[in-house]
């Protein structure tokens, strides 16, 4: 499986280059009286919790009616894994700091690890059998193996995800310091921003037919990068029925809408290596471009417990319009079909995921500049 290493390997060096270089340039101040209220204003904040991600199904080995060769699938094999309901980790972290004018710049990202395993089967019957073929096409895999009446093939399937993020934004604060009212009104903002996205999943599907007479093992590597910009509006509100217990209780919630346009760039490959005597050892590779909508709705109460310090419970909903959903090869016996799928593809489908995590904001510079509790 990937693990962590990997996915610092493969995150795009210009972008963290870049984002730095924007970073020192946007916190540059004009002088040390500036610096100092800079740093003052300035915050970071780290934090973690849980991870969900509802990604596509896999669709794998085949149940056909037993008539005769060239009848088509009737159901598929999935991994039945649910990987909606699976629970990850995710870690996350920002640094805002003033620009002047009203404005903040803000570099943020995150890190999320979903993995699950589950165990299907798919038990040949009078009137409909299962069968396994090369699920990457392979010239030399003429026939499919299937298995008799009242045996099973048994898969085992282990997925391991991990989802990243990175922005850099800058922020207009549309209500600020508004003095002389008897109640200022609830803090607003727009912000304008640059992000990367990732979703990279690692796949093995081992298959036996026992005791031992069959063993396939596929795995496969699916990647894919979102390139993008997008805008956001949020800001603070009260709990329509929980404005007092709020008060008492110190408590400040904000909502965060966001949506962006993304150039959304899809690597595969996948290895077959199998023990039986239909040589269906075979490799394949694929990609593919498209363009995708990512859109959500972050949801924060926070409490502060010191001059410097606030902490927060933050829950993220997101929607992604594109995920790569794969489509396994249907052909066997030099071409025909089984089902629609010729070869190994990239298809598409959408996604939802959802984040939750307690986050500690600090912020900087020293106690002389702290604004009074």
């Amino acid at each position: 499986m990937r693990g962590g290493g990997t996915i610092a390997m493969k995150f795009p060096s210009r972008l963290i280059s870049g984002l730095m270089f924007a970073s020192l340039a946007f916190a540059m101040p004009a002088s040390a009286q500036d610096a100092m209220t800079q740093i003052g204003n300035a915050t970071i904040t780290v934090g973690g919790g849980t991870a969900t991600l509802d990604l596509p199904d896999v669709k794998f080995n085949k149940t056909i009616p037993i008539a005769a060769v060239g009848q088509t699938v009737s159901s598929r094999v999935t991994d039945a894994d649910d990987f909606s309901d699976e629970i990850g980790w995710n870690i996350n972290g920002a640094i805002t700091a003033p620009m002047g004018g009203n404005k903040h710049v803000s570099l943020s990202g995150f890190w999320a690890n979903i993995e699950d395993d589950d165990t299907s089967s798919c038990t040949s019957v009078a009137g409909a059998i299962c069968i396994v073929n090369a699920l990457i096409p392979n010239p030399a895999a003429l026939v499919a193996l299937a298995a008799a009446v009242g045996t099973s093939f048994i898969s085992r399937t282990e997925r391991d995800v991990d989802q990243a993020g990175v922005a850099l934004e800058v922020k207009q604060l549309l209500t600020p310091g508004i003095s002389g009212v008897t109640q200022a009104p609830n803090a607003r903002y727009l912000a304008l921003g640059a992000d990367w996205r990732a979703i990279y999943q690692d796949m093995t599907i081992n298959t036996t037919l026992p005791p031992g007479a069959f063993s396939q093992i596929y795995t496969e590597e699916l990647d894919t990068d979102y390139y993008g910009v997008f805008a956001a509006y949020g800001g603070d509100y009260w709990p329509m029925l929980f404005k007092g217990l709020w008060n008492r209780w110190g408590l400040q919630s904000s909502f965060r809408l966001q949506g962006g346009i993304y150039y959304a760039d899809t690597d595969y490959s996948g290895i077959m290596r199998s023990t039986s005597a239909l040589a269906l050892n075979s490799n394949a590779g694929d990609s593919n471009n498209e363009v995708a909508f990512i859109g959500g709705l972050t949801l924060e109460t926070r409490k502060q417990i010191g001059r410097r310090a606030t902490l927060s419970l933050r829950s993220e909903y997101e929607y992604y319009s594109y995920v790569p959903d794969m489509n396994y090869n249907d052909t066997i016996n030099g071409g025909n079909l089984l089902g629609p799928n010729v070869g190994t593809t990239i298809g598409d489908d959408d996604a939802y995921a959802m984040r939750t995590s307690l986050r500690l904001t600090m912020k900087l510079g020293p106690d002389s500049i702290m604004e009074p509790q």
